[in-house]
C-alpha cells in the first residue's frame, strides 16, 4: 500500500497486482498465489476462487489501516497460513482502543471463512461504516483513523524479519559452499560447527593440557 501525499486529500493506493487474475463467469479457477497474510482461506485450501477472495483481502487491509497490525501474520509463512485457515484473529485493545464497533463489524463481516456468508461488494458499500445513514454514524466513521504510529512499528518488525531471513540464507549458502570446497566427494558431510572424534584427538595431542600446580 502506498500513500499519495502530493494532493490536499491523500489517496491510498494498492499496488503489486502482478499475480492478479481476471475471473471469467462460469469458468472455475483455482490457484495458490498472493502475499500470505492477505490471502483468503479458499486460496490456502486450493478451492475455487471468486470475488469473495478479494473481499477477504479488503477485510485484512481495513484491519491493518485501522490498527497498524496484521490480523493473521505469524512468525513463519506456515504459521500465517494456519492462522488464516483457522480465522484466528482478535481486536487487541492495544491497537483498537480508538476504533468504533461499526468499523470492527465491517471487518468481522469480511473475515468470514464461508464465502457465502462474507460481505459482497454491494453489501460492503452499503455497510453503515462505509455509507453512514445518519450524523451519528458519520461522526463514528470520522473517529476511526489510520494508526500511523503502529504502522511504523510494524514496518520495523517487517524489516527485522527480512534481515533475519537474509542472514539465515547467507549462512546456509556459506556452509554449503564450504562443504563443497573443503570436503572430498566421498567424505561424509558433517555440521560445520562440529568435530569428529579423530580431529579432537589430534588437537589434544598437539596441545597437551597443562596440569595445575595443585594437581
Amino acid at each position: 500500500m502506498l500513500l499519495d501525499k502530493n494532493i490536499p486529500i491523500p489517496h491510498i493506493k494498492l499496488i503489486d497486482f502482478g499475480l492478479a487474475h481476471e475471473i471469467e463467469d462460469g469458468v472455475e479457477f483455482k490457484n495458490i498465489f498472493g502475499t500470505p497474510e492477505f490471502v483468503a482461506p479458499e486460496i490456502v485450501n486450493y478451492e475455487p476462487l471468486g470475488l469473495e477472495a478479494d473481499m477477504w483481502s479488503i477485510g485484512v487491509i481495513t484491519y491493518i489501516l485501522l490498527s497498524g497490525a496484521s490480523p493473521f501474520l505469524g512468525d513463519t509463512k506456515q504459521e500465517t497460513l494456519a492462522n488464516i485457515t483457522a480465522v484466528s484473529y482478535d481486536f487487541d485493545e492495544e491497537f483498537f482502543s480508538q476504533t468504533s464497533e461499526l468499523a470492527k463489524d465491517f471487518i468481522r463481516k469480511l473475515l468470514v471463512k464461508e464465502t457465502r456468508k462474507r460481505l459482497t461488494i454491494q453489501e460492503a458499500l452499503r455497510h453503515p461504516w462505509i455509507t453512514p445513514v445518519d450524523n451519528q454514524q458519520a461522526l463514528v466513521r470520522r473517529e476511526s483513523v489510520v494508526n500511523l504510529e503502529n504502522f511504523k512499528k510494524q514496518y520495523v518488525r517487517r524489516r527485522w524479519k527480512l534481515s533475519f531471513s537474509i542472514v539465515s540464507l547467507c549462512n546456509h549458502l556459506t556452509r554449503s559452499l564450504m562443504k563443497k570446497v573443503h570436503l572430498r566427494p566421498d567424505e561424509n558431510l558433517r555440521n560445520c560447527e562440529s568435530d569428529t572424534e579423530e580431529d579432537i584427538a589430534k588437537r589434544k595431542a598437539l596441545h597437551p593440557r597443562r596440569r595445575s600446580s595443585t594437581s
